[in-house]
Protein backbone atom coordinates (compact mmCIF):
# COMPACT_ATOMS: atom_id res chain seq x y z
CA UNK A 1 0.00 0.00 0.00
CA UNK A 2 1.46 3.33 -1.02
CA UNK A 3 -0.10 5.15 1.90
CA UNK A 4 -2.59 7.90 2.27
CA UNK A 5 -3.59 10.14 -0.59
CA UNK A 6 -5.11 13.57 -0.10
CA UNK A 7 -8.87 12.90 -0.22
CA UNK A 8 -11.08 15.23 -2.25
CA UNK A 9 -13.59 17.31 -0.34
CA UNK A 10 -16.99 15.63 0.04
CA UNK A 11 -19.49 17.51 2.17
CA UNK A 12 -20.44 15.80 5.42
CA UNK A 13 -18.27 12.70 4.98
CA UNK A 14 -14.81 12.26 6.51
CA UNK A 15 -12.67 9.55 4.95
CA UNK A 16 -9.14 8.48 3.98
CA UNK A 17 -7.97 7.28 0.59
CA UNK A 18 -5.21 4.68 0.17
CA UNK A 19 -3.50 3.67 -3.06
CA UNK A 20 -3.31 -0.12 -3.41
CA UNK A 21 -0.09 -1.68 -4.67
CA UNK A 22 1.48 -1.06 -8.06
CA UNK A 23 -1.86 -0.43 -9.76
CA UNK A 24 -2.68 2.29 -7.20
CA UNK A 25 -6.39 1.53 -7.17
CA UNK A 26 -8.21 3.62 -4.54
CA UNK A 27 -9.30 2.14 -1.24
CA UNK A 28 -11.54 4.41 0.80
CA UNK A 29 -11.86 4.06 4.59
CA UNK A 30 -14.84 5.78 6.25
CA UNK A 31 -15.06 5.74 10.04
CA UNK A 32 -18.34 6.26 11.93
CA UNK A 33 -20.18 5.70 8.69
CA UNK A 34 -23.66 5.82 10.25
CA UNK A 35 -24.99 7.65 13.30
CA UNK A 36 -26.69 4.72 15.05
CA UNK A 37 -24.98 1.37 14.36
CA UNK A 38 -26.81 -0.23 17.29
CA UNK A 39 -29.99 -0.12 15.19
CA UNK A 40 -28.30 -2.34 12.62
CA UNK A 41 -27.16 -4.88 15.20
CA UNK A 42 -30.70 -5.10 16.58
CA UNK A 43 -31.93 -5.63 13.04
CA UNK A 44 -29.40 -8.42 12.54
CA UNK A 45 -30.69 -10.13 15.70
CA UNK A 46 -34.33 -9.94 14.62
CA UNK A 47 -36.13 -12.34 12.30
CA UNK A 48 -35.77 -13.61 9.63
CA UNK A 49 -32.75 -15.74 10.54
CA UNK A 50 -29.42 -15.87 8.75
CA UNK A 51 -29.08 -18.70 6.21
CA UNK A 52 -26.31 -20.24 4.12
CA UNK A 53 -26.55 -19.70 0.37
CA UNK A 54 -25.49 -22.85 -1.56
CA UNK A 55 -24.55 -20.79 -4.63
CA UNK A 56 -22.60 -18.20 -2.62
CA UNK A 57 -18.88 -18.62 -1.98
CA UNK A 58 -19.12 -16.60 1.23
CA UNK A 59 -17.89 -18.82 4.11
CA UNK A 60 -20.83 -18.35 6.40
CA UNK A 61 -24.42 -17.17 6.62
CA UNK A 62 -26.23 -14.08 5.35
CA UNK A 63 -29.52 -12.24 5.30
CA UNK A 64 -30.61 -9.13 3.38
CA UNK A 65 -30.90 -5.89 5.30
CA UNK A 66 -34.53 -4.84 5.50
CA UNK A 67 -34.53 -1.14 6.38
CA UNK A 68 -33.49 2.03 4.52
CA UNK A 69 -29.80 1.29 4.92
CA UNK A 70 -29.04 0.74 1.18
CA UNK A 71 -30.54 4.11 0.24
CA UNK A 72 -28.80 5.90 3.09
CA UNK A 73 -25.47 4.26 2.24
CA UNK A 74 -25.72 5.17 -1.43
CA UNK A 75 -26.60 8.77 -0.62
CA UNK A 76 -23.48 9.01 1.53
CA UNK A 77 -20.98 7.31 -0.77
CA UNK A 78 -22.11 8.41 -4.25
CA UNK A 79 -20.01 11.61 -4.04
CA UNK A 80 -17.01 9.44 -3.11
CA UNK A 81 -17.59 7.13 -6.08
CA UNK A 82 -17.56 10.13 -8.39
CA UNK A 83 -14.71 12.11 -6.82
CA UNK A 84 -12.33 9.30 -5.86
CA UNK A 85 -13.12 6.51 -8.32
CA UNK A 86 -14.03 8.75 -11.26
CA UNK A 87 -17.52 7.36 -11.79
CA UNK A 88 -18.80 9.22 -14.89
CA UNK A 89 -21.84 11.48 -14.64
CA UNK A 90 -23.76 9.37 -17.18
CA UNK A 91 -23.57 6.30 -14.91
CA UNK A 92 -25.96 5.96 -11.99
CA UNK A 93 -24.87 3.79 -9.03
CA UNK A 94 -27.42 1.34 -7.64
CA UNK A 95 -27.22 -1.06 -4.69
CA UNK A 96 -27.49 -4.54 -6.17
CA UNK A 97 -27.23 -6.36 -2.85
CA UNK A 98 -26.89 -5.32 0.79
CA UNK A 99 -26.78 -8.13 3.33
CA UNK A 100 -25.63 -8.91 6.86
CA UNK A 101 -22.84 -11.50 6.86
CA UNK A 102 -21.50 -13.75 9.61
CA UNK A 103 -18.38 -15.85 9.04
CA UNK A 104 -19.15 -19.29 10.48
CA UNK A 105 -17.46 -21.94 8.30
CA UNK A 106 -14.71 -23.94 10.10
CA UNK A 107 -11.37 -23.99 8.28
CA UNK A 108 -11.51 -27.71 7.54
CA UNK A 109 -14.85 -27.29 5.74
CA UNK A 110 -13.68 -24.58 3.34
CA UNK A 111 -13.74 -25.18 -0.39
CA UNK A 112 -10.43 -24.56 -2.22
CA UNK A 113 -11.76 -21.35 -3.81
CA UNK A 114 -12.44 -20.00 -0.30
CA UNK A 115 -8.77 -20.39 0.66
CA UNK A 116 -7.42 -17.81 -1.80
CA UNK A 117 -8.22 -14.12 -2.40
CA UNK A 118 -11.24 -13.42 -4.57
CA UNK A 119 -12.95 -10.71 -6.57
CA UNK A 120 -16.62 -9.79 -6.33
CA UNK A 121 -17.08 -8.75 -9.97
CA UNK A 122 -14.88 -8.17 -13.01
CA UNK A 123 -17.05 -5.49 -14.64
CA UNK A 124 -15.85 -1.88 -14.71
CA UNK A 125 -17.48 0.62 -12.33
CA UNK A 126 -18.69 -2.01 -9.88
CA UNK A 127 -17.89 -1.38 -6.22
CA UNK A 128 -17.96 -3.24 -2.92
CA UNK A 129 -18.61 -1.85 0.54
CA UNK A 130 -17.73 -3.73 3.74
CA UNK A 131 -19.23 -2.18 6.87
CA UNK A 132 -17.78 -3.63 10.08
CA UNK A 133 -20.22 -4.18 12.94
CA UNK A 134 -17.95 -6.32 15.10
CA UNK A 135 -15.09 -6.23 17.59
CA UNK A 136 -11.51 -5.41 16.52
CA UNK A 137 -10.34 -8.92 17.45
CA UNK A 138 -11.86 -10.20 14.20
CA UNK A 139 -9.05 -8.89 12.03
CA UNK A 140 -10.06 -6.89 8.98
CA UNK A 141 -9.69 -7.09 5.22
CA UNK A 142 -6.53 -7.58 3.16
CA UNK A 143 -5.76 -6.91 -0.48
CA UNK A 144 -3.44 -9.03 -2.58
CA UNK A 145 -1.23 -9.29 -5.65
CA UNK A 146 -1.15 -12.57 -7.58
CA UNK A 147 2.57 -13.23 -7.76
CA UNK A 148 2.93 -14.95 -11.14
CA UNK A 149 0.68 -12.61 -13.15
CA UNK A 150 1.26 -9.48 -11.10
CA UNK A 151 -2.49 -8.85 -11.10
CA UNK A 152 -3.98 -6.86 -8.24
CA UNK A 153 -7.29 -6.49 -10.05
CA UNK A 154 -8.98 -9.04 -12.29
CA UNK A 155 -10.87 -7.22 -15.03
CA UNK A 156 -12.77 -8.66 -17.98
CA UNK A 157 -9.68 -8.78 -20.18
CA UNK A 158 -7.68 -10.61 -17.48
CA UNK A 159 -10.36 -12.98 -16.27
CA UNK A 160 -9.78 -16.05 -18.44
CA UNK A 161 -6.00 -15.94 -18.14
CA UNK A 162 -6.01 -15.38 -14.40
CA UNK A 163 -8.31 -18.28 -13.53
CA UNK A 164 -6.49 -20.61 -15.91
CA UNK A 165 -3.16 -19.84 -14.25
CA UNK A 166 -4.61 -19.93 -10.74
CA UNK A 167 -6.21 -23.34 -11.27
CA UNK A 168 -2.90 -24.79 -12.48
CA UNK A 169 -1.03 -23.28 -9.53
CA UNK A 170 -3.49 -24.45 -6.88
CA UNK A 171 -3.44 -28.00 -8.27
CA UNK A 172 0.38 -28.02 -8.28
CA UNK A 173 0.98 -26.31 -4.91
CA UNK A 174 0.99 -28.81 -2.05
CA UNK A 175 1.21 -25.98 0.50
CA UNK A 176 -2.35 -24.83 -0.21
CA UNK A 177 -4.38 -26.24 2.67
CA UNK A 178 -7.93 -25.83 3.89
CA UNK A 179 -7.52 -22.63 5.83
CA UNK A 180 -8.38 -18.96 5.58
CA UNK A 181 -5.72 -16.87 3.87
CA UNK A 182 -4.27 -14.31 6.25
CA UNK A 183 -1.08 -12.87 4.76
CA UNK A 184 1.58 -13.79 2.22
CA UNK A 185 1.61 -17.21 0.55
CA UNK A 186 3.54 -18.75 -2.33
CA UNK A 187 0.86 -17.63 -4.75
CA UNK A 188 -0.18 -14.26 -3.31
CA UNK A 189 1.45 -11.22 -1.74
CA UNK A 190 -0.50 -9.03 0.65
CA UNK A 191 -0.32 -5.41 -0.50
CA UNK A 192 -2.59 -3.79 2.10
CA UNK A 193 -4.40 -4.58 5.31
CA UNK A 194 -7.12 -2.53 6.96
CA UNK A 195 -8.01 -3.39 10.53
CA UNK A 196 -11.55 -3.85 11.79
CA UNK A 197 -12.97 -0.87 13.62
CA UNK A 198 -16.58 -0.85 14.75
CA UNK A 199 -18.76 1.22 12.38
CA UNK A 200 -15.95 1.51 9.81
CA UNK A 201 -16.64 0.98 6.11
CA UNK A 202 -14.28 0.13 3.26
CA UNK A 203 -15.07 1.03 -0.36
CA UNK A 204 -13.11 -0.53 -3.23
CA UNK A 205 -13.48 -1.74 -6.79
CA UNK A 206 -15.14 -5.15 -6.96
CA UNK A 207 -12.36 -6.41 -9.24
CA UNK A 208 -9.69 -5.98 -6.52
CA UNK A 209 -8.24 -9.22 -5.15
CA UNK A 210 -9.07 -9.31 -1.46
CA UNK A 211 -10.01 -11.52 1.47
CA UNK A 212 -11.24 -11.14 5.01
CA UNK A 213 -8.60 -11.73 7.69
CA UNK A 214 -10.46 -14.57 9.33
CA UNK A 215 -9.12 -16.08 12.54
CA UNK A 216 -10.87 -19.18 13.82
CA UNK A 217 -9.30 -18.44 17.22
CA UNK A 218 -11.37 -15.23 17.41
CA UNK A 219 -14.52 -17.31 17.12
CA UNK A 220 -16.93 -18.11 14.31
CA UNK A 221 -20.15 -17.51 16.19
CA UNK A 222 -23.54 -17.27 14.43
CA UNK A 223 -24.62 -14.77 17.10
CA UNK A 224 -24.60 -11.23 15.61
CA UNK A 225 -23.31 -9.75 18.89
CA UNK A 226 -20.54 -12.28 19.29
CA UNK A 227 -19.44 -13.12 15.75
CA UNK A 228 -17.72 -11.40 12.84
CA UNK A 229 -20.71 -9.34 11.73
CA UNK A 230 -20.39 -7.20 8.62
CA UNK A 231 -22.79 -5.54 6.25
CA UNK A 232 -21.71 -6.21 2.68
CA UNK A 233 -23.05 -4.12 -0.18
CA UNK A 234 -22.39 -4.35 -3.90
CA UNK A 235 -22.84 -1.26 -6.07
CA UNK A 236 -23.37 -1.52 -9.81
CA UNK A 237 -23.55 1.36 -12.26
CA UNK A 238 -25.99 1.71 -15.14
CA UNK A 239 -26.27 4.27 -17.88
CA UNK A 240 -28.70 7.10 -17.18
CA UNK A 241 -29.07 8.02 -20.87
Amino acid sequence: MRGLLQPPEVAGVGYDVHALGHEAQPLVVVDNVIDDPETLIALAEADPPFVAQPTDYYPGIRKPVSNRYPDQLLQKIEPILREVFGLPDQLEPQVRLSAFSLTTTPSQQLRPIQCVPHIDNHVAHQFAVVHYLCHEKFGGTSFYRHRSTGYETVTSDRLEHYFKVLKQEVMADDTVGRDYINGNTRLFERIARIQVRFNRALIYRSCSLHSGDISAAAGLSPNPRQGRLTLNSFIESQSSV
